[in-house]
């Protein structure tokens, strides 16, 4: 069964890393309601660049397909 999404573009910052991807929500969700539904959980993050906070060089980033993200680790999420 498949379920419609719609992805949302963020900028997601934790301790560790800053990642760059779409999130999928339902269509016309909130993406502060999606992540509080998945307190204590992870999410997915898919089409994912992901970069170390500390890295001060250029092209140190990783793509990735999908990352998963705890939300307890979640400092700081933006719209891109």
């Amino acid at each position: 069964m498949q379920v419609d999404t719609e992805k949302v573009l963020v900028k997601i910052t934790t301790d560790s890393y800053m990642i760059k991807g779409n999130v999928h929500v339902m269509p016309g969700g909130r993406l502060s309601d999606y992540i509080t539904v998945h307190k204590n959980r992870f999410i997915p993050v898919t089409d994912a660049e992901v970069v170390p906070v500390n890295c001060q060089a250029q092209g140190d980033s990783q793509k990735r397909e999908v990352v998963f993200i705890n939300t307890d680790k979640i400092e700081m999420i933006e719209y891109l």
